[in-house]
């Protein structure tokens, strides 16, 4: 079995698929920066199965090179919250390049997203979020080498939240991890 090790970093050759223990980055694939004008895009959905994406230039594509790895999603943005507001900001997968039947990668604690990001507004309090996040997940439903689509999207259930607001545009990137 001969396999080549190149200065950029690529491994071919028969057995190269095969190549990496397990918990090495196989491969990372960057989204386009989500820069652009200055002003907010208000989250409108009220659903997790169909999300408002905060910037659909920013889809990442990978195709796994193993059928068993899993791929790590790595992304910032700005977010602002208004008082009184729930929502959930975060990673979804897709089989599909348009970003139709996504899924959201990360796991909840309790029974749903709902609470993910939180403000509240009482008498002490009038509370507004304008924060800079980095957040990652990784996606552990990996059982081919189909190609897979990745962006950031978010769902409200209370009050009003942003992605924008002059901040932290948004970036992506997905690596894909050997098990």
């Amino acid at each position: 079995m001969t396999i080549t090790f190149h200065p950029d970093g690529r491994v071919e050759g028969s057995g190269a698929a095969n190549f990496g223990s397990s918990g090495n980055i196989i491969q990372t694939v960057i989204g386009a920066n989500g820069g652009g004008s200055g002003s907010s895009i208000t989250i409108t959905s009220q659903s997790a199965s169909s999300p408002t994406y905060l910037d659909s230039s920013c889809i990442v594509t990978i195709t796994p090179q193993r059928a068993n790895s899993k791929i790590l999603i790595t992304w910032s943005a700005q977010i602002r919250l208004n008082p009184s507001s729930m929502a959930y900001f975060g990673a979804y997968y897709s089989p599909n390049s348009n970003m139709s039947s996504p899924t959201i990668v990360e796991k909840y604690r309790g029974n749903n997203f709902n609470e993910t990001y939180r403000t509240v507004n009482s008498g002490n309090y009038n509370n507004y979020m304008f924060e800079a996040w980095t957040r990652t997940a990784w996606d552990e439903t990996i059982t081919n080498t189909n190609t897979r689509y990745y962006n950031v999207g978010a769902y409200k259930t209370a009050g009003d939240v942003y992605y924008g607001d002059h901040g932290t545009a948004l970036q992506l990137m997905a690596q894909e991890i050997a098990a």
